[in-house]
């Protein structure tokens, strides 16, 4: 890695730092770390076309490297190509690559309308790296939108160990207003801990509770 890009681009230098690699890569193109480095920033700075032109190159030079492979899928993601992105995904998971493999097969299988197999990847991720808090926070989403309460609140408990945050303290209210639970100390900490989340996503409270409310006259007629 350029650790001079590096600094230009963690102060903001973004267009520097790109140009700063793009002359080095001119000079010797077959440097790995720096390809993959540029694709980053490339990202990051928004420029998705770029990125993919400079991996899809970079990938005949460096034939089936599963960390530009996994750049590449990331790209297609990013663009809403999700067949490609699937097709890379599934070929980096058929070769064992890192856990992030299966966490992205998972969102991108969610873009596709995949439900029930999102969520068997996205378990797979957390089975792989356990105290990783983006893959518990997507399965903990994906089973809350799928109706699976109880496992969704357990997911959620386990990513606010790791790293407490409003959404999710207001998500287990979610699950625990679902499950009949006491849900209110969930409320009161998600508010606490950021109330403009908190008042953004106060109607969607409101409206399961009258949901429920719902329900619940109905079961008794």
């Amino acid at each position: 890695m350029n650790k001079q890009a590096e600094k230009m681009f963690s102060q903001g230098d973004k267009e520097k730092a790109i140009k700063l690699l793009v002359a080095d890569l001119n000079k010797n193109p077959k440097q790995l770390p720096e390809i993959l480095q540029l694709s980053t920033y490339l990202v990051q700075a928004g420029d998705l076309e770029q990125a993919e032109e400079l991996l899809a190159r970079s990938l005949e030079m460096f034939k089936d490297n599963q960390d530009l492979l996994y750049n590449l899928g990331n790209i297609y993601y990013l663009a809403d190509e999700f067949d490609k992105a699937n097709q890379i995904f599934q070929r980096l998971v058929d070769d064992n690559y890192a856990f992030e493999a299966y966490f992205m097969m998972a969102k991108t299988l969610n873009q596709q309308g995949k439900k029930q197999l999102a969520i068997m990847y996205a378990l797979t991720a957390t089975e792989k790296a356990p105290s990783d808090l983006q893959a518990n926070e997507l399965l903990a989403d994906l089973l809350l939108a799928n109706g699976n309460f109880n496992e969704s609140l357990g997911f959620y408990k386990i990513a606010n160990k790791i790293n407490p945050q409003a959404k999710y303290y207001f998500n287990m209210a979610l699950c625990a207003m679902n499950l009949k639970e006491d849900y209110q100390n969930y409320l009161d900490k998600s508010k606490k801990l950021d109330e403009q989340y908190y008042l953004k996503n106060e109607k969607k409270l409101a409206d399961l509770q009258e949901f429920i409310k719902q329900g619940e006259s109905n079961d008794g007629d």
